[in-house]
C-alpha cells in the first residue's frame, strides 16, 4: 500500500514547511496523480488517492497563467498555484526521487513556506511523534 502523508510543520529543515512524505509506491502514485490533477483547474491535495492529511490540513492546487507557489490563506490552509511549466518542475523534481532515501524542494517563485517532498527519510515513527 502507498504511503503518502501530508502535513504542515513550523520548523524542518529551519523554516515553516509543507512536508509531502512518501514510500516507493506513494512516490509513483503521487506522480500519476500531479501528472493528471494539474491538469485540472483546481483540485485538492487530500484528492490524492491513498494520501493521509494532516488534521486540519488544507491545500488546494490550482493551474493557473500565474506561477505563484504556496501561498497560506489561513493557519492551516494554503493554495498551491503553479502555471503549467511549474506543475511540469513539481513532477520533474519528484520523478527524480526514484534513485533513493533523498528530498527535493518543489519551490515556486513566491513561497509563504516551503515545500519539501521526501522519500526514505522521515517514516512511521517519525509520523507518529509529530504528526499531530
Amino acid at each position: 500500500m502507498a504511503f503518502i502523508r501530508v502535513g504542515y510543520f513550523e520548523d524542518v529543515k529551519g523554516a515553516g514547511t509543507l512536508l509531502i512524505d512518501v514510500d516507493d509506491e506513494g512516490l509513483r502514485t503521487l506522480i500519476a496523480w500531479f501528472q493528471s490533477a494539474t491538469s485540472d483547474p483546481k483540485t485538492t491535495i487530500s484528492d490524492c488517492p491513498g494520501s493521509v492529511i494532516q488534521s486540519g490540513l488544507h491545500v488546494d492546487l490550482s493551474r493557473a497563467p500565474d506561477d505563484t507557489g504556496l501561498v497560506r490563506t489561513a493557519e492551516n490552509e494554503f493554495v498551491w498555484q503553479r502555471s503549467e511549466e511549474g506543475w511540469a518542475e513539481v513532477i520533474d523534481k519528484l520523478a527524480a526521487m526514484e534513485s533513493g532515501a533523498c528530498h527535493q524542494y518543489l519551490e515556486g517563485p513566491s513561497d509563504d513556506v516551503q515545500v519539501m517532498a521526501s522519500i526514505g527519510e522521515y517514516g512511521h515513527s517519525w509520523w507518529r511523534r509529530h504528526g499531530g
